[in-house]
């Protein structure tokens, strides 16, 4: 696996609580449209179908507590 970028890291964590797009970048204080490519980028290396999926991918790798 790729290895994830500090920001792919706090936007996974974000992905984990449950957050939007909208509100990911509300709390990171980047766009809604950067937030959605850094969620698509996480969903593409972790192999996931999902956001949900890349969530438990995330979790399952330790790459989130």
């Amino acid at each position: 696996m790729t290895p994830l970028t500090p920001r792919e890291s706090d936007v996974l964590l974000l992905i984990c609580a449950g957050l939007s797009n909208r509100e990911i970048g509300k709390t990171l204080h980047i766009a809604e449209t950067t937030a959605r490519d850094h969620v698509h980028s996480l969903i593409r290396k972790m192999n996931a179908r999902n956001r949900t999926a890349c969530a438990v991918e995330g979790i399952r790798r330790q790459l989130v507590s």
